[in-house]
């Protein structure tokens, strides 16, 4: 008889992807560093925007935010505004109650693992379609240990009594076929401390300690061997010591915009929705339709003049905003601007004047991986698949907003303020640390939709479609 084949997911949200191997090197996280002896540590890219939730749906469901149509942790529908404000798809925050539509705002042609893998268990994690209540371990009581850990910056019990829920569904006999748990502490003292203070190193520790436990009891029961381990983050973070918050900017240059929580204001010349604070989208609302611009209407419902000022910012890295021609892409900050075209399966980048993503040439690579492998090494990893996937939905906007690191794009809102900022597609957010208890996978780049891949093969399934690819 074949032994059973389970999969324990760890996500370690915020995991920075050259804090933690420092940490594994000094010798604070020895669970941790047992399986990299026994297996693998990498370096893997997630998505754009890189922030909590849009990018869960990766390794869960093998897409992208753009693929998904949930293009932040707060997204903009002009097409359902202009038609009724009185309609919730014309906005969404995922940071509060609107958290319960995420699963019905997920296209239904496209499963998640809990729906694929048999007896499935979560932990945290806002992604809960059609998984049973009794198999949402961290459901009961979520909401109260959420708000006391935010507004009292207590974060840590969250950590601990998930693992002591996952210990217990462990003692009661139960077994399962795929087990994700989400450890959130790492993301949440990161923003409102350091990514290197004591407090957040403090939760890193948590989430080994949980390891060591769990590996424990599964040795115990015979588990272990047959059992997939693998822990990853969604997105890292930069300290933050500026804000620039673009909503005001809009409304203070002349295009008034709703943003949350202001969302009820009259007659708004434009949208601004935030996400990880380092991601900000725009969506101009002041002209004729209701579908998203390129760049020549751009120019006419902003103004170039309006345009460059924003871009002049020294909260902005660069903007990103949907060509004349059809897949095609300009990516223009304060030297200038340059250009992403995909015709079918061909990524092309042409500096024109000015080189934002600092690739040092033009590119034209045949396939999506080899986009990801021509950018891996550079400041802004996937960069050219990344940008592509997000415009695939017109809840991306008209214009987005790449922060500079050490900047972000949210202020009076934010409370308590944020120290911390990820979101962006500089390789500081963009890169994760990728660990897993196997050796000899592929080596090629890699990106956390593989993820959704490589456990489906380990349980011997094959998915219908996917962005990513088995690591094996």
């Amino acid at each position: 008889m074949q032994n059973k084949k389970r999969t324990l997911f760890y996500l370690a949200d915020g995991a920075h992807s050259e804090i933690m191997p420092e940490l594994i090197n000094q010798g604070i996280l020895p669970n941790i560093k047992r399986i990299i002896d026994e297996g693998t540590i990498r370096k893997a890219t997630t998505c754009f925007p890189s922030t909590t939730g849009p990018a869960y749906l990766p390794f869960l469901t093998g897409h992208f935010p753009g693929t998904m149509g949930i293009t932040g942790i707060r997204w903009f529908d002009k097409k359902e505004f202009k038609r009724t404000r009185w309609n919730k798809n014309a906005m969404r925050s995922y940071c509060g109650p609107e958290a319960a539509w995420f699963n019905t705002d997920m296209p239904a042609d496209k499963p998640t693992l809990f729906e694929l893998m048999g007896e499935s268990y979560n932990l945290y994690n806002m992604i809960t379609r059609n998984v049973p209540d009794e198999y949402d371990l961290g459901k009961m009581g979520k909401g109260l240990l959420y708000t006391r850990a935010h507004f009292w910056k207590r974060h840590h019990p969250v950590d601990l009594q998930g693992h002591q829920r996952i210990m217990d569904m462990l003692h009661s006999g139960k077994d399962f076929d795929f087990l994700f748990a989400v450890f959130p502490s790492v993301d949440w003292d990161s923003h409102y401390h350091h990514v290197r203070d004591e407090r957040t190193i403090e939760a890193y520790k948590i989430v080994d300690n949980s390891l060591g436990e769990v590996r424990a009891l599964l040795e115990k029961k015979g588990w272990w061997d047959d059992t997939l381990f693998i822990m990853t983050s969604d997105h890292g973070l930069t300290p933050t010591d500026k804000h620039l918050d673009l909503g005001d900017w809009m409304t203070n240059h002349g295009l008034k915009s709703v943003y949350y929580p202001t969302i009820w204001k009259s007659n708004p010349k434009s949208a601004v929705m935030i996400s990880g604070n380092s991601f900000g989208s725009i969506h101009l609302l002041n002209h004729e339709g209701d579908h998203v611009l390129r760049e020549n209407e751009i120019l006419t419902a902003m103004g170039s003049t309006r345009l460059n000022s924003l871009i002049a910012e020294k909260a902005v890295d660069f903007a990103i905003y949907r060509g004349n021609r059809e897949e095609s892409f300009v990516v223009h900050n304060s030297d200038g601007k340059a250009t992403i075209e995909v015709d079918g399966e061909t990524f092309n980048y042409r500096p024109e004047s000015a080189d934002p993503l600092k690739l040092g040439k033009d590119i034209s690579v045949n396939g999506h991986r080899a986009a990801l492998e021509e950018t891996f090494e550079s400041d802004y990893p996937d960069s050219l698949y990344q940008i592509y996937q997000l415009f695939q939905s017109r809840r991306a906007g008209d214009i987005v907003i790449s922060a500079r690191v050490g900047y972000d794009l949210r202020d009076f809102w934010e409370y308590p303020e944020h120290l911390g900022s990820h979101g962006s597609l500089h390789k500081s957010h963009i890169n994760v640390p990728l660990i897993y208890n196997q050796k000899n996978w592929n080596t090629h780049a890699a990106r956390t939709a593989d993820l959704f891949n490589s456990i489906l093969k380990w349980k011997g399934i094959t998915p219908k479609a996917s962005e990513g690819e088995a690591l094996y």
